[in-house]
């Protein structure tokens, strides 16, 4: 199996034109216009720091999860974008139609697919269309992909298996499409019996949780949730998946994801020369996927300051520097300078002022005059746009 190192910050390209001639997916569609302008007021209000977006599974947790919710994931200022009936497409359709403009969620839990009746591969393509769309959208966030939940009473249930097949798919995700901010989770299991039954006492109709369900659900992500909104992503790193057969290699792999990057190098460089001819081509392969990485977080850096956003790019060029020692630091710390001096980098902080305002502030005539005082100082350019976003222009 060909491993794939992740980046922390690439963005997989994938044209509108590529999906409009794709399976049917990944070709956004509107649904429910009247749920879609309700996500519209939440986004144009802002103070989302963890979105949920999903299909009738998540929007229960407006129904028989909703204390859970409040009790769970109410600290976190959660927004809940679940359309019941909802497949792939028209996610795709709502995530283009405004309903991540003008919000910067730390983190986004998305479980999408089981509505869908398409073959497994198409399914997971649209999947990994809406990840690129959040991606896009709103590029700090990380994402929690959540395997589609089990459905039928048995295991051999065919939605179920066929579930199944695309959660085998979209695992692979965070290394197939080179973002390290998106971390799969598969919690299956806990909603099953041994004998990989369905209890009916968490899910009555063998498809949509109860309050048990529910419980099951916040119990199994909390954890991860406040690791992702909580822990510090400013040092780019890679990671390795899957990771080396050898052990030896893979222990230093994980050294290097864990932060220890500079270390983690150095020992495989050492071990390239090992007498044993499969350490040293593991070693050899983990060091072309760092390589490989690194071109990966360049090719985003230059994305990034050709879209107009100077700021990110500057981020992750000095964060980069922080990874880096020697020549590499230095000339990631360079870069950063440079596009600090760029006009557009004291612009996108001069946005991102307002960008984290407060829901409550939002509300306020006020900040409607503080954008379009901003708008009217900067009626151009990347920068631009977002504000627009702001007040729904």
């Amino acid at each position: 199996m060909k491993r794939l190192a992740t980046p922390i910050f690439v963005l997989l390209a994938c044209t509108a034109a590529y999906a409009q001639k794709g399976p049917t997916t990944t070709i956004p569609v509107q649904k429910d216009p009247n749920r879609h302008e309700e996500f519209l007021k939440v986004t144009k209000a802002g103070g989302v720091d963890l979105l949920f977006v999903g299909d009738s599974i998540t929007d229960g947790w407006r129904g028989g999860g909703k204390a859970i919710w409040d009790k769970t994931f109410g600290p976190f200022k959660p927004a809940n974008f679940g359309i019941s009936g909802d497949r792939t497409e028209h996610v795709i359709w709502r995530m283009r139609n405004g309903e991540l403009d003008g919000i910067q969620p730390k983190l986004v839990v998305l479980m999408i697919g089981t509505n869908n009746g398409d073959p497994a591969p198409d399914v997971a393509l649209g999947i990994k269309t809406i990840l690129q769309d959040i991606h896009e959208r709103v590029p700090r966030a990380k994402v929690l992909l959540l395997a589609i939940f089990p459905r039928g009473e048995k295991a051999t249930d065919g939605a179920r298996t066929k579930n199944e097949e695309v959660n085998k798919l979209i695992s692979k995700f965070p290394s197939d499409l080179s973002l390290g901010r998106v971390h799969y989770l598969d919690i299956n299991a806990k909603f099953l019996s041994p004998d990989g039954t369905l209890p009916k006492d968490v899910m009555p109709d063998l498809l949509h949780p109860n309050e048990k369900g529910y419980q099951i659900w916040a119990d199994a992500i909390i954890d991860k949730v406040k690791q992702l909104m909580t822990e510090d992503s400013g040092k780019p790193l890679p990671s390795f998946s899957p990771p080396s057969a050898v052990a030896k290699v893979a222990r230093i792999e994980e050294t290097i994801a864990a932060g220890k990057f500079d270390a983690g190098v150095k020992a495989l460089e050492k071990l390239k020369d090992d007498k044993d001819s499969k350490t040293a081509d593991a070693a050899k392969a983990s060091l072309a996927m760092i390589e490989a990485w690194k071109t990966q977080v360049d090719a985003e850096i230059a994305r990034l300051k050709e879209a107009g956003d100077v700021v990110l790019a500057a981020d992750i060029a000095g964060a980069m520097a922080t990874t880096y020692t020697g020549d590499d630091a230095k000339t990631y710390r360079e870069q950063a300078s440079e596009l600090k001096k760029d006009p557009a980098y004291s612009v996108g902080k001069e946005y991102q002022k307002l960008a984290a305002q407060p829901a409550e502030l939002r509300k306020d005539a006020r900040f409607v005059k503080q954008v379009e005082a901003f708008l009217k100082k900067h009626p151009e350019g990347y920068y631009a746009k977002q504000a627009q976003a702001l007040i729904g222009k």
